[in-house]
Order: structure tokens, then sequence, then C-alpha cells
């Protein structure tokens, strides 16, 4: 049986990653916070407390006897894992990296140039295979920053504020999607040194996105939109008390189309992503809405 470090064991996608690989793989959970999960229910698994990606002693360690690295972090840390491969001296096969389909912003970002230079690194130094998987927003879980955090909010007001008119298109990932798309991919050799998007299976506006939560809490929320130049001055006035709601880039990106092609992705991995809809249906069912 082939062994897999996922770096990143606790986080959300790290976890499920976990569930769904440790009946099939030996797996070396690699976490920061032993606490924060509890893996005792799971066979063939190690747990190792690394407690930065940048020490990289710790994480050689960590991935000593591995077949296959499942980087579930930041792909920033891509210098640093070859780093901890190379003082192990592992027979690494594949590293599988979570990107961002961030990096296409045409705003100005220091995460998203740092995600830049992330993948521009694996591309010029890596002899050993990857692949870089690149979601849009996820979604899925009852801890998301996104759509669960959405409809925490739209529980408690009638009204709810949109940046501008809220037609820019959005097209987010059910999180069992990407897992799906990691499992698939792990030691094929079809996706070796390549990169795909992975998202929802159509786009649609952050408006209509709003509508479909609040419909399927059965909630009428009325959605007010303001003009980005009056939010930016709620922003100045709210950080005279120390407040931040949302940050200058958040209110650019809601005014930037998120949609993202995935054709690509769909004829490689054999599979369309479900529409928006399909995981509003799936949160509900699991009780996460």
């Amino acid at each position: 049986m082939k062994t897999v470090a996922i770096i990143g064991a606790s986080g959300h996608v790290g976890f499920r990653l976990v569930q769904k690989l440790s009946s099939i793989y030996n797996i070396h959970c690699i976490v920061r916070d032993t606490d924060k999960r509890d893996f005792s229910d799971f066979n063939n698994i190690q747990v190792f407390k690394v407690d930065d990606i940048s020490y990289t002693l710790e994480l050689a360690k960590a991935i000593n006897n591995c077949h296959a690295i499942i980087n579930a972090g930041y792909i920033w840390f891509a210098e640093e894992i070859l780093q901890a491969v190379n003082i192990n001296k592992s027979s690494i096969e594949h590293i599988l990296f979570t990107g961002s389909t961030g990096i296409f912003t045409k705003i100005p970002s220091s995460s998203a140039e740092l995600k830049r230079e992330a993948e521009q690194y694996i591309v010029d130094n890596y002899q050993i295979p990857f692949t870089i998987i690149r979601p849009t927003m996820i979604y899925g879980h009852k801890n998301d920053q996104n759509i669960s955090k959405l409809s925490r909010t739209l529980k408690k007001t009638p009204l709810f504020p949109l940046v501008g008119s809220g037609d820019k298109l959005i097209q987010p990932v059910f999180i069992d999607d990407l897992v799906n798309a990691y499992e698939i991919a792990l030691f094929d050799e079809k996706f070796y040194n390549n990169s795909y998007n992975i998202a929802g299976a159509e786009p649609i506006s952050n408006k209509e996105l709003f509508k479909k939560v609040s419909n399927s809490l059965d909630k009428k929320v009325i959605f007010i939109s303001i003009h980005p130049y009056v939010i930016s001055i709620i922003i100045k006035l709210l950080a005279l008390f120390k407040l931040k709601i949302i940050s200058y880039e958040q209110i650019k990106r809601f005014q930037e189309n998120k949609n993202i092609d995935i054709e690509k992705f769909v004829q490689a991995f054999g599979f369309r992503p479900r529409s928006f809809d399909d995981g509003l249906k799936q949160m509900k069912k699991s009780h996460v809405l």
C-alpha cells in the first residue's frame, strides 16, 4: 500500500481527503494543531505535528517513506516543500498542489502575486511530477467563510447590501467535487506537470447567488444596491472606530467577474462539478444550511 502525506490534514479540504483516501492509502497527516481534529477513527493513519511548513527539517521527517504529497494548504510553500523532499531524499512520485483561480484577477493583490510566483517556481524547479488544481471560491461545509457565513448573516437580517448592481459573475465550487478531483488525479500520469481550474457547473451573478441562498433558507431578504464609492466611505468611517467588515480589495473583487472556463477540467477528469443549486440542496440535506 502506498503512503500519501497530506499537508493541512486538519483543514476542511485536508480532513475530507483523509476521510476519502485512508481506506486506499497509508496517510501521513501533517498538522499544526493535533487537537483540532480527531483522527482516531481512521486506519492507516500517522499524525505529524509541524508548527510551520517553513520548518523544512520537521516537514522532511513527516514525509519520510511517502510516495506522494497533497498540499491542501497554501501553494506559496512550494519552495519549502521541495527543500523538505530534497533533505529527505524520498522517492516522491507525485505532488498535488492547491492553487487558486484568484491568480487571474486583474486587481493588484499581494496574495494573488504570491500564488503566481509559487506556480512559476513549481514549473521552473520541480523535477518531481506535479499537478496544480485551482479551485474558485470553495463552499459546502458549515464553517466555510463563504456560503455558510452568508447564510448565517441572511438569517439575521431582512436587508442586505450589494456592492454595485451585483451583476458580476461568480462560480463557486462544492468542496466534495474538489476532493473528488484530488482522488482522481493522484498517481495518474495523464495529470502530471499540468494545472486545472475547477469551479461550479456554470457561473451565476452575485445577486442571483444571494437570492438562491436566501430562498434555500425560506427567508425573504431585500437586497439593496449601494454604490462602491459610498461603501468605501463607510469603510473609512468604520476604520476610525477600528471596525472592519470588508476590505477595499474585496469591494474591487466584487466588481470583477470571477467565472472560469472549466472545459479542460471536465474533459480530463471525466465529470462536471455540480451546479450551485445542487450544492445548496446537498448543504440543506446535510443540515449545513
